[in-house]
Protein backbone atom coordinates (compact mmCIF):
# COMPACT_ATOMS: atom_id res chain seq x y z
CA UNK A 1 0.00 0.00 0.00
CA UNK A 2 1.72 3.02 -0.97
CA UNK A 3 0.34 6.54 -0.14
CA UNK A 4 1.43 10.19 -0.92
CA UNK A 5 -0.27 13.47 -0.92
CA UNK A 6 -3.21 14.69 -2.62
CA UNK A 7 -1.91 17.32 -5.43
CA UNK A 8 -5.09 19.44 -4.52
CA UNK A 9 -4.92 18.68 -1.39
CA UNK A 10 -2.15 18.05 1.26
CA UNK A 11 -4.29 17.51 4.31
CA UNK A 12 -5.37 13.93 1.56
CA UNK A 13 -3.61 11.19 1.41
CA UNK A 14 -3.80 9.24 -2.11
CA UNK A 15 -3.15 5.17 -2.11
CA UNK A 16 -3.97 2.26 -4.23
CA UNK A 17 -5.98 -0.75 -3.00
CA UNK A 18 -6.06 -3.77 -5.48
CA UNK A 19 -5.56 -1.45 -8.01
CA UNK A 20 -8.17 1.77 -6.88
CA UNK A 21 -7.29 4.93 -6.74
CA UNK A 22 -8.14 5.77 -3.03
CA UNK A 23 -8.56 9.29 -1.33
CA UNK A 24 -8.40 9.44 2.20
CA UNK A 25 -8.45 12.26 5.19
CA UNK A 26 -7.91 10.73 8.70
CA UNK A 27 -10.87 12.01 10.70
CA UNK A 28 -12.90 10.57 13.29
CA UNK A 29 -13.57 7.43 14.97
CA UNK A 30 -16.73 6.44 13.02
CA UNK A 31 -15.61 6.47 9.18
CA UNK A 32 -17.45 7.31 6.29
CA UNK A 33 -16.61 5.85 2.91
CA UNK A 34 -18.34 6.06 -0.77
CA UNK A 35 -17.27 3.91 -3.72
CA UNK A 36 -17.54 6.45 -6.58
CA UNK A 37 -18.52 5.21 -10.35
CA UNK A 38 -17.94 7.73 -13.09
CA UNK A 39 -21.28 6.95 -14.86
CA UNK A 40 -24.91 8.11 -14.63
CA UNK A 41 -27.63 9.25 -16.38
CA UNK A 42 -25.31 11.00 -19.22
CA UNK A 43 -24.34 7.25 -19.77
CA UNK A 44 -27.65 5.88 -20.90
CA UNK A 45 -30.36 6.16 -23.65
CA UNK A 46 -33.52 7.16 -23.71
CA UNK A 47 -34.47 3.52 -24.53
CA UNK A 48 -32.43 2.21 -21.57
CA UNK A 49 -33.01 5.17 -19.28
CA UNK A 50 -33.08 4.18 -15.15
CA UNK A 51 -30.08 1.16 -16.37
CA UNK A 52 -27.52 2.71 -13.64
CA UNK A 53 -30.10 3.31 -10.99
CA UNK A 54 -31.45 -0.74 -11.35
CA UNK A 55 -28.02 -1.84 -11.42
CA UNK A 56 -27.45 0.63 -7.88
CA UNK A 57 -30.60 -1.38 -6.58
CA UNK A 58 -29.26 -4.79 -7.39
CA UNK A 59 -26.20 -4.46 -5.70
CA UNK A 60 -27.94 -2.75 -2.48
CA UNK A 61 -30.23 -5.40 -2.80
CA UNK A 62 -27.16 -8.51 -2.12
CA UNK A 63 -26.33 -6.43 0.73
CA UNK A 64 -27.22 -8.21 4.43
CA UNK A 65 -29.36 -5.91 7.22
CA UNK A 66 -27.30 -3.44 8.73
CA UNK A 67 -27.34 -0.89 11.12
CA UNK A 68 -24.75 1.15 9.35
CA UNK A 69 -26.49 4.75 7.49
CA UNK A 70 -25.35 3.12 4.32
CA UNK A 71 -27.51 4.34 0.30
CA UNK A 72 -26.73 3.88 -2.88
CA UNK A 73 -27.15 7.14 -5.45
CA UNK A 74 -27.43 7.72 -8.84
CA UNK A 75 -27.17 11.48 -10.37
CA UNK A 76 -26.48 12.58 -13.94
CA UNK A 77 -22.83 11.77 -14.22
CA UNK A 78 -21.89 9.75 -11.73
CA UNK A 79 -23.49 7.04 -8.91
CA UNK A 80 -22.36 6.57 -5.47
CA UNK A 81 -22.19 3.68 -3.16
CA UNK A 82 -21.35 5.49 1.00
CA UNK A 83 -22.09 4.13 4.28
CA UNK A 84 -21.02 5.19 7.53
CA UNK A 85 -20.23 3.36 11.06
CA UNK A 86 -17.32 1.32 12.49
CA UNK A 87 -14.58 1.34 10.63
CA UNK A 88 -14.93 -2.32 10.20
CA UNK A 89 -18.52 -2.62 9.53
CA UNK A 90 -18.01 0.09 6.67
CA UNK A 91 -15.31 -1.54 5.21
CA UNK A 92 -17.51 -4.92 5.07
CA UNK A 93 -20.49 -2.59 3.28
CA UNK A 94 -18.05 -1.35 0.58
CA UNK A 95 -16.30 -4.70 -0.04
CA UNK A 96 -20.16 -6.06 -0.26
CA UNK A 97 -20.62 -3.71 -2.92
CA UNK A 98 -17.68 -4.68 -4.66
CA UNK A 99 -19.04 -8.83 -4.44
CA UNK A 100 -22.21 -7.48 -5.42
CA UNK A 101 -20.68 -5.97 -8.90
CA UNK A 102 -18.48 -8.72 -9.43
CA UNK A 103 -21.17 -11.33 -9.19
CA UNK A 104 -23.88 -9.32 -10.82
CA UNK A 105 -27.17 -11.38 -10.01
CA UNK A 106 -30.37 -10.63 -11.62
CA UNK A 107 -32.25 -12.90 -9.12
CA UNK A 108 -33.78 -9.71 -7.65
CA UNK A 109 -34.34 -7.79 -10.89
CA UNK A 110 -38.46 -8.13 -11.29
CA UNK A 111 -38.77 -6.83 -7.23
CA UNK A 112 -36.26 -3.95 -8.04
CA UNK A 113 -38.08 -2.55 -11.16
CA UNK A 114 -40.97 -2.90 -9.29
CA UNK A 115 -39.18 -0.52 -6.29
CA UNK A 116 -38.04 2.07 -8.74
CA UNK A 117 -41.64 2.05 -9.86
CA UNK A 118 -42.90 3.00 -6.63
CA UNK A 119 -40.21 5.56 -6.22
CA UNK A 120 -41.62 6.81 -9.45
CA UNK A 121 -37.94 6.52 -11.05
CA UNK A 122 -39.72 7.06 -14.17
CA UNK A 123 -40.54 10.16 -14.32
CA UNK A 124 -39.27 13.68 -15.09
CA UNK A 125 -36.49 15.17 -13.37
CA UNK A 126 -36.67 18.42 -11.09
CA UNK A 127 -36.47 21.63 -13.01
CA UNK A 128 -32.68 21.97 -13.74
CA UNK A 129 -32.72 18.83 -15.49
CA UNK A 130 -35.74 20.26 -17.74
CA UNK A 131 -33.21 23.22 -18.76
CA UNK A 132 -30.38 20.95 -19.72
CA UNK A 133 -33.05 19.12 -21.77
CA UNK A 134 -32.84 22.46 -23.84
CA UNK A 135 -30.12 22.62 -24.38
CA UNK A 136 -28.73 18.77 -24.87
CA UNK A 137 -31.71 17.42 -26.08
CA UNK A 138 -31.98 13.64 -25.96
CA UNK A 139 -28.33 12.87 -25.16
CA UNK A 140 -25.81 12.96 -22.32
CA UNK A 141 -27.27 15.57 -19.71
CA UNK A 142 -30.59 16.40 -20.95
CA UNK A 143 -31.45 12.79 -20.47
CA UNK A 144 -32.03 13.40 -16.84
CA UNK A 145 -35.59 15.14 -17.81
CA UNK A 146 -37.45 12.58 -19.28
CA UNK A 147 -38.43 9.28 -17.49
CA UNK A 148 -37.71 7.14 -20.52
CA UNK A 149 -40.07 4.26 -21.22
CA UNK A 150 -39.93 2.88 -17.53
CA UNK A 151 -37.33 0.54 -15.98
CA UNK A 152 -40.32 -2.10 -16.90
CA UNK A 153 -38.90 -1.73 -20.68
CA UNK A 154 -35.19 -2.28 -19.83
CA UNK A 155 -34.13 -5.64 -21.24
CA UNK A 156 -31.79 -8.22 -19.00
CA UNK A 157 -28.87 -8.62 -21.36
CA UNK A 158 -28.92 -4.47 -21.66
CA UNK A 159 -28.75 -4.33 -17.67
CA UNK A 160 -25.49 -6.59 -17.78
CA UNK A 161 -23.50 -5.30 -20.46
CA UNK A 162 -24.42 -1.43 -19.00
CA UNK A 163 -22.99 -2.78 -15.40
CA UNK A 164 -20.11 -4.85 -16.95
CA UNK A 165 -19.12 -1.73 -18.80
CA UNK A 166 -19.08 0.76 -16.54
CA UNK A 167 -19.28 -0.44 -13.01
CA UNK A 168 -15.42 -1.13 -13.26
CA UNK A 169 -12.08 -1.53 -11.60
CA UNK A 170 -10.70 1.83 -14.01
CA UNK A 171 -13.88 3.50 -13.81
CA UNK A 172 -13.83 3.65 -9.75
CA UNK A 173 -12.53 5.71 -6.43
CA UNK A 174 -12.71 5.13 -3.37
CA UNK A 175 -12.82 8.60 -0.75
CA UNK A 176 -12.46 7.70 2.91
CA UNK A 177 -12.95 9.96 5.70
CA UNK A 178 -11.70 8.26 9.29
CA UNK A 179 -10.01 5.26 9.91
CA UNK A 180 -9.05 3.56 6.77
CA UNK A 181 -9.52 -0.29 8.23
CA UNK A 182 -6.32 -2.39 7.45
CA UNK A 183 -7.16 -5.42 5.26
CA UNK A 184 -9.38 -3.44 2.95
CA UNK A 185 -10.21 -5.36 -0.39
CA UNK A 186 -11.49 -3.68 -3.52
CA UNK A 187 -12.41 -6.62 -5.66
CA UNK A 188 -13.96 -4.71 -8.29
CA UNK A 189 -14.30 -6.72 -11.93
CA UNK A 190 -11.40 -5.45 -13.75
CA UNK A 191 -11.70 -2.83 -17.27
CA UNK A 192 -10.61 0.19 -18.21
CA UNK A 193 -12.46 2.91 -17.67
CA UNK A 194 -15.05 3.87 -20.85
CA UNK A 195 -15.39 6.83 -22.46
CA UNK A 196 -18.65 8.97 -22.79
CA UNK A 197 -20.44 9.33 -25.64
CA UNK A 198 -19.86 13.29 -26.97
CA UNK A 199 -23.06 15.59 -26.03
CA UNK A 200 -22.93 18.37 -28.53
CA UNK A 201 -25.21 21.57 -26.77
CA UNK A 202 -27.78 22.21 -29.63
CA UNK A 203 -26.78 25.61 -31.18
CA UNK A 204 -28.27 28.68 -30.03
CA UNK A 205 -27.39 32.19 -31.27
CA UNK A 206 -29.06 34.77 -29.79
CA UNK A 207 -30.52 34.82 -26.36
CA UNK A 208 -34.34 33.18 -25.33
CA UNK A 209 -37.17 32.32 -23.94
CA UNK A 210 -38.85 28.68 -23.84
CA UNK A 211 -41.68 26.51 -22.09
CA UNK A 212 -41.15 22.99 -20.36
CA UNK A 213 -43.69 20.87 -19.01
CA UNK A 214 -41.60 21.64 -15.51
CA UNK A 215 -43.47 23.50 -12.95
CA UNK A 216 -41.22 26.69 -12.09
CA UNK A 217 -39.34 29.72 -13.54
CA UNK A 218 -35.69 29.21 -14.45
CA UNK A 219 -32.59 31.14 -15.96
CA UNK A 220 -29.71 28.93 -17.63
CA UNK A 221 -26.74 30.21 -18.87
CA UNK A 222 -23.28 28.27 -20.56
CA UNK A 223 -19.33 28.71 -20.10
CA UNK A 224 -16.15 27.64 -21.86
CA UNK A 225 -13.25 27.33 -20.16
CA UNK A 226 -11.82 27.44 -16.82
CA UNK A 227 -14.26 28.07 -14.46
CA UNK A 228 -14.46 31.77 -13.59
CA UNK A 229 -16.24 32.40 -9.89
CA UNK A 230 -17.04 35.27 -11.16
CA UNK A 231 -19.96 33.80 -13.57
CA UNK A 232 -21.37 31.72 -10.04
CA UNK A 233 -21.29 34.50 -7.96
CA UNK A 234 -23.67 36.62 -10.45
CA UNK A 235 -25.44 34.13 -10.07
CA UNK A 236 -25.73 34.18 -6.40
CA UNK A 237 -26.27 38.36 -6.93
CA UNK A 238 -29.24 37.43 -9.45
CA UNK A 239 -31.09 35.42 -6.90
CA UNK A 240 -31.05 37.65 -4.55
CA UNK A 241 -32.30 40.15 -6.61
CA UNK A 242 -34.90 38.22 -7.69
CA UNK A 243 -36.04 37.20 -4.46
CA UNK A 244 -35.80 40.89 -3.11
CA UNK A 245 -38.43 42.22 -6.26
CA UNK A 246 -40.64 38.75 -6.77
CA UNK A 247 -40.60 37.27 -2.94
CA UNK A 248 -39.89 40.53 -0.45
CA UNK A 249 -41.89 43.31 -2.38
CA UNK A 250 -44.59 41.75 -4.28
CA UNK A 251 -45.01 38.34 -2.73
CA UNK A 252 -44.97 36.25 -5.95
CA UNK A 253 -42.34 33.97 -5.25
CA UNK A 254 -40.83 31.99 -2.11
CA UNK A 255 -37.43 30.43 -3.22
CA UNK A 256 -34.82 30.43 -5.62
CA UNK A 257 -31.37 27.99 -5.92
CA UNK A 258 -28.67 27.98 -8.28
CA UNK A 259 -27.56 24.48 -9.91
CA UNK A 260 -23.87 24.22 -12.21
CA UNK A 261 -23.51 21.27 -14.22
CA UNK A 262 -19.99 19.90 -15.31
CA UNK A 263 -19.85 16.78 -17.23
CA UNK A 264 -16.94 18.15 -19.52
CA UNK A 265 -13.89 20.27 -18.64
CA UNK A 266 -14.29 23.18 -19.15
CA UNK A 267 -18.33 23.09 -20.12
CA UNK A 268 -20.67 23.96 -17.44
CA UNK A 269 -23.82 25.59 -17.16
CA UNK A 270 -25.63 27.66 -14.42
CA UNK A 271 -29.41 27.24 -13.88
CA UNK A 272 -31.03 29.40 -11.36
CA UNK A 273 -34.65 28.11 -10.40
CA UNK A 274 -37.44 30.21 -8.89
CA UNK A 275 -40.51 28.87 -7.80
CA UNK A 276 -43.90 31.23 -8.81
CA UNK A 277 -47.85 31.83 -7.17
CA UNK A 278 -50.02 29.97 -9.48
CA UNK A 279 -50.86 32.08 -12.67
CA UNK A 280 -47.81 34.27 -11.41
CA UNK A 281 -45.46 32.63 -13.44
CA UNK A 282 -44.90 34.98 -16.69
CA UNK A 283 -44.85 37.84 -13.54
CA UNK A 284 -41.75 36.60 -12.04
CA UNK A 285 -39.94 35.62 -15.43
CA UNK A 286 -40.24 39.15 -16.40
CA UNK A 287 -38.58 39.95 -13.36
CA UNK A 288 -35.96 37.71 -13.39
CA UNK A 289 -34.97 38.64 -16.84
CA UNK A 290 -35.24 42.12 -16.11
CA UNK A 291 -32.76 41.65 -13.19
CA UNK A 292 -30.67 39.89 -15.72
CA UNK A 293 -30.72 42.22 -18.42
CA UNK A 294 -29.91 44.84 -15.14
CA UNK A 295 -26.73 42.98 -14.07
CA UNK A 296 -25.28 42.29 -17.20
CA UNK A 297 -25.34 45.65 -18.55
CA UNK A 298 -23.90 47.78 -15.03
CA UNK A 299 -23.08 44.66 -12.83
CA UNK A 300 -23.47 44.44 -9.15
CA UNK A 301 -22.94 46.87 -6.54
CA UNK A 302 -20.25 46.22 -4.17
CA UNK A 303 -22.22 45.49 -1.25
CA UNK A 304 -24.19 42.68 -3.36
CA UNK A 305 -20.77 40.98 -4.07
CA UNK A 306 -19.32 41.08 -0.50
CA UNK A 307 -23.26 39.85 0.46
CA UNK A 308 -22.50 36.89 -1.90
CA UNK A 309 -19.18 36.28 -0.18
CA UNK A 310 -20.50 36.44 3.52
CA UNK A 311 -23.26 34.03 2.39
CA UNK A 312 -21.01 31.22 1.25
CA UNK A 313 -18.56 31.55 3.93
CA UNK A 314 -21.34 31.62 7.06
CA UNK A 315 -22.34 28.23 4.68
CA UNK A 316 -19.56 26.84 5.24
CA UNK A 317 -18.69 28.09 8.93
CA UNK A 318 -22.35 26.40 10.01
CA UNK A 319 -21.89 23.03 7.72
CA UNK A 320 -20.50 20.01 9.73
CA UNK A 321 -16.84 19.52 9.50
CA UNK A 322 -17.27 16.02 8.16
CA UNK A 323 -20.15 16.78 5.20
CA UNK A 324 -17.42 19.12 4.20
CA UNK A 325 -14.40 16.78 4.50
CA UNK A 326 -16.72 14.18 2.26
CA UNK A 327 -17.82 17.13 -0.10
CA UNK A 328 -14.44 17.89 -0.99
CA UNK A 329 -13.19 14.23 -1.37
CA UNK A 330 -16.24 13.09 -3.57
CA UNK A 331 -15.38 16.44 -5.56
CA UNK A 332 -12.12 15.01 -5.80
CA UNK A 333 -12.71 11.44 -6.98
CA UNK A 334 -14.94 12.95 -9.41
CA UNK A 335 -12.46 15.14 -10.54
CA UNK A 336 -10.25 12.23 -11.83
CA UNK A 337 -13.03 9.85 -12.75
CA UNK A 338 -14.55 12.99 -15.11
CA UNK A 339 -11.79 14.84 -16.24
CA UNK A 340 -12.87 17.71 -14.97
CA UNK A 341 -11.35 20.45 -12.41
CA UNK A 342 -11.78 20.04 -8.43
CA UNK A 343 -13.02 22.83 -6.30
CA UNK A 344 -12.47 22.30 -2.78
CA UNK A 345 -14.45 24.58 -1.00
CA UNK A 346 -11.65 26.56 0.90
CA UNK A 347 -10.69 27.73 -2.66
CA UNK A 348 -14.09 27.87 -3.82
CA UNK A 349 -14.64 30.78 -0.70
CA UNK A 350 -11.11 32.08 -1.77
CA UNK A 351 -12.24 32.69 -5.58
CA UNK A 352 -15.17 34.38 -4.39
CA UNK A 353 -12.94 37.02 -2.28
CA UNK A 354 -11.15 38.17 -4.93
CA UNK A 355 -13.90 39.03 -7.51
CA UNK A 356 -14.84 42.44 -7.97
CA UNK A 357 -17.97 44.09 -9.23
CA UNK A 358 -16.39 44.82 -12.81
CA UNK A 359 -15.37 41.02 -13.43
CA UNK A 360 -19.08 39.88 -12.16
CA UNK A 361 -20.59 42.25 -15.25
CA UNK A 362 -17.92 40.77 -17.66
CA UNK A 363 -18.44 37.10 -17.00
CA UNK A 364 -22.65 38.09 -17.32
CA UNK A 365 -21.71 39.83 -20.66
CA UNK A 366 -19.71 37.26 -21.70
CA UNK A 367 -22.30 34.38 -21.67
CA UNK A 368 -25.51 36.95 -22.70
CA UNK A 369 -26.54 34.72 -26.12
CA UNK A 370 -26.27 31.72 -24.60
CA UNK A 371 -29.68 33.02 -21.93
CA UNK A 372 -32.46 30.84 -21.84
CA UNK A 373 -35.59 32.24 -19.77
CA UNK A 374 -37.77 29.13 -19.38
CA UNK A 375 -41.88 29.05 -18.27
CA UNK A 376 -44.19 26.38 -17.49
CA UNK A 377 -46.10 25.44 -20.56
CA UNK A 378 -49.19 26.72 -19.26
CA UNK A 379 -48.09 30.30 -18.63
CA UNK A 380 -49.61 32.92 -20.67
CA UNK A 381 -46.08 34.58 -20.89
CA UNK A 382 -45.62 35.41 -24.55
CA UNK A 383 -41.69 36.68 -24.41
CA UNK A 384 -40.23 40.11 -23.75
CA UNK A 385 -38.31 42.11 -26.47
CA UNK A 386 -34.87 41.19 -27.47
CA UNK A 387 -35.84 37.13 -27.01
CA UNK A 388 -36.03 34.68 -29.58
CA UNK A 389 -38.53 31.50 -29.21
CA UNK A 390 -36.74 28.34 -28.46
CA UNK A 391 -38.29 25.19 -29.17
CA UNK A 392 -37.28 21.90 -26.96
CA UNK A 393 -37.48 19.74 -30.27
CA UNK A 394 -37.66 19.71 -34.24
CA UNK A 395 -40.66 21.85 -33.63
CA UNK A 396 -42.43 22.92 -37.44
CA UNK A 397 -45.42 24.73 -38.65
CA UNK A 398 -46.47 22.32 -41.92
CA UNK A 399 -47.66 18.70 -42.07
CA UNK A 400 -45.99 16.82 -44.44
CA UNK A 401 -47.61 14.76 -47.26
CA UNK A 402 -49.23 11.66 -46.60
CA UNK A 403 -51.69 9.07 -45.00
CA UNK A 404 -53.39 11.49 -41.86
CA UNK A 405 -55.49 9.79 -39.16
CA UNK A 406 -57.47 11.86 -37.65
CA UNK A 407 -59.79 11.77 -34.04
CA UNK A 408 -62.10 9.56 -33.39
CA UNK A 409 -65.88 11.60 -34.35
CA UNK A 410 -66.48 11.51 -31.00
CA UNK A 411 -63.51 13.37 -30.27
CA UNK A 412 -63.71 15.95 -32.88
CA UNK A 413 -67.30 16.91 -31.56
CA UNK A 414 -66.32 16.92 -27.50
CA UNK A 415 -65.32 20.19 -26.18
CA UNK A 416 -61.95 20.64 -25.91
CA UNK A 417 -58.34 20.81 -28.45
CA UNK A 418 -58.03 17.19 -28.82
CA UNK A 419 -60.46 17.15 -31.75
CA UNK A 420 -57.71 19.32 -33.50
CA UNK A 421 -54.81 16.29 -33.68
CA UNK A 422 -53.19 14.25 -36.22
CA UNK A 423 -51.14 12.04 -37.22
CA UNK A 424 -49.60 11.97 -40.62
CA UNK A 425 -47.87 8.67 -42.06
CA UNK A 426 -46.06 9.90 -44.70
CA UNK A 427 -42.67 7.84 -46.64
CA UNK A 428 -40.33 9.81 -45.17
CA UNK A 429 -41.41 9.51 -41.60
CA UNK A 430 -44.18 10.04 -39.29
CA UNK A 431 -45.38 13.51 -37.34
CA UNK A 432 -48.18 14.46 -34.65
CA UNK A 433 -49.90 18.24 -35.31
CA UNK A 434 -50.56 18.92 -30.97
CA UNK A 435 -53.61 20.38 -29.85
CA UNK A 436 -51.81 23.96 -30.17
CA UNK A 437 -51.53 23.85 -33.84
CA UNK A 438 -47.54 22.39 -33.48
CA UNK A 439 -46.05 19.39 -36.09
CA UNK A 440 -43.64 17.33 -34.54
CA UNK A 441 -42.03 15.48 -37.33
CA UNK A 442 -39.66 12.49 -37.01
CA UNK A 443 -37.83 11.31 -40.21
CA UNK A 444 -36.99 8.05 -40.45
CA UNK A 445 -33.10 8.77 -40.06
CA UNK A 446 -34.34 10.66 -36.22
CA UNK A 447 -36.14 8.12 -34.94
CA UNK A 448 -34.83 6.90 -31.44
CA UNK A 449 -37.55 4.83 -29.72
CA UNK A 450 -40.65 3.32 -30.59
CA UNK A 451 -42.85 0.81 -28.39
CA UNK A 452 -46.20 0.24 -27.23
CA UNK A 453 -47.79 1.04 -23.49
CA UNK A 454 -49.33 -1.06 -20.95
CA UNK A 455 -53.10 -1.69 -22.31
CA UNK A 456 -55.91 -0.15 -21.03
CA UNK A 457 -58.46 -1.91 -18.94
CA UNK A 458 -61.96 -0.62 -17.46
CA UNK A 459 -62.89 -1.06 -13.86
CA UNK A 460 -63.45 -4.80 -14.28
CA UNK A 461 -59.81 -5.40 -15.63
CA UNK A 462 -60.90 -6.17 -18.75
CA UNK A 463 -58.22 -4.88 -21.44
CA UNK A 464 -59.62 -2.09 -23.44
CA UNK A 465 -57.42 -1.28 -26.11
CA UNK A 466 -53.45 -2.80 -27.36
CA UNK A 467 -52.06 0.26 -25.75
CA UNK A 468 -50.65 3.37 -27.19
CA UNK A 469 -48.36 3.68 -29.62
CA UNK A 470 -45.14 6.10 -28.58
CA UNK A 471 -42.77 7.67 -30.91
CA UNK A 472 -39.78 9.40 -29.90
CA UNK A 473 -37.53 11.07 -32.07
CA UNK A 474 -33.73 12.29 -31.68
CA UNK A 475 -34.88 15.95 -31.97
CA UNK A 476 -36.53 15.57 -28.95
CA UNK A 477 -40.09 15.47 -30.82
CA UNK A 478 -42.32 12.71 -28.37
CA UNK A 479 -45.86 12.16 -29.10
CA UNK A 480 -48.69 9.29 -28.55
CA UNK A 481 -50.73 7.80 -30.65
CA UNK A 482 -53.35 6.60 -28.20
CA UNK A 483 -56.98 4.64 -29.18
CA UNK A 484 -58.67 6.96 -26.58
CA UNK A 485 -58.14 9.96 -29.18
CA UNK A 486 -57.59 8.32 -33.05
CA UNK A 487 -58.95 4.71 -32.20
CA UNK A 488 -57.50 1.14 -32.54
CA UNK A 489 -57.18 1.06 -35.79
CA UNK A 490 -55.44 4.23 -36.12
CA UNK A 491 -53.03 2.78 -33.64
CA UNK A 492 -52.37 0.20 -35.45
CA UNK A 493 -52.25 1.42 -38.43
CA UNK A 494 -49.14 3.99 -37.19
CA UNK A 495 -47.46 1.11 -35.70
CA UNK A 496 -47.55 -1.39 -38.85
CA UNK A 497 -46.14 2.13 -40.76
CA UNK A 498 -42.80 2.15 -38.69
CA UNK A 499 -42.50 -1.45 -38.58
CA UNK A 500 -42.29 -1.08 -42.42
CA UNK A 501 -40.40 1.94 -43.12
CA UNK A 502 -37.99 1.03 -39.74
CA UNK A 503 -37.42 -2.55 -39.91
CA UNK A 504 -34.29 -3.05 -37.77
CA UNK A 505 -35.69 -0.80 -35.47
CA UNK A 506 -35.86 -2.33 -32.05
CA UNK A 507 -38.59 -1.90 -30.40
CA UNK A 508 -39.07 -1.80 -26.26
CA UNK A 509 -41.31 -4.45 -25.06
CA UNK A 510 -42.42 -4.76 -21.10
CA UNK A 511 -41.90 -7.53 -18.45
CA UNK A 512 -44.99 -9.56 -18.26
CA UNK A 513 -47.38 -7.90 -15.90
CA UNK A 514 -47.66 -11.15 -13.29
CA UNK A 515 -43.74 -10.94 -12.44
CA UNK A 516 -44.50 -6.82 -12.01
CA UNK A 517 -47.15 -7.48 -9.06
CA UNK A 518 -50.09 -5.40 -11.31
CA UNK A 519 -51.64 -6.04 -14.09
CA UNK A 520 -53.33 -2.47 -14.82
CA UNK A 521 -50.50 0.46 -14.64
CA UNK A 522 -49.40 2.39 -17.50
CA UNK A 523 -46.31 4.46 -17.86
CA UNK A 524 -46.90 7.98 -18.25
CA UNK A 525 -44.75 9.71 -21.01
CA UNK A 526 -43.30 12.78 -19.82
CA UNK A 527 -44.77 16.21 -22.19
CA UNK A 528 -41.69 16.79 -24.56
Amino acid sequence: MRRSASAHDPGVQRLEIDGIPVLHRPGPRRTTMALVFGVGVRDETFSTRETTHLVEHLVMGTLPKSSLRSNGMTTVDSTHFHATGRPEAVASFIEGVCAGLRAMSLDRVHTEVGVLQAEDCSGVGGFPESMLAQRYGLAGPGLAWPGGAGPEYLRDEDVLAFARRWFVAGNAVLVCHGELPAGLRLDLPPGPRPEHAPAPRRPQPVACWAKSWAPGVGLMVSADGPWDPALRLAFDVLAERVQDVARTQRGLSYSTGVVTTETVRDQRDLVLGVDAREGQEGAVATILWEQWRSLCADGPRPDEVAHAVDALREELDGADEDDLAMTDLVDAALAELLDVEPRPCDAVLEAYAAVTPERVRDAARAVWSSALLQVPEWSEFAGLPGLDRWRTCGWSQELPAGRVLKPSALARVLPGPGGKRRVVLSDGGIAHLDEDGDVHAVGWDQLNTVFRQAPSVDGAGKQVDGGALVVVGGNACMFRVDADSFGTKAVEAAAAHVRQHAPHLRWLTPRPARWMGHTDQVPVLPRP
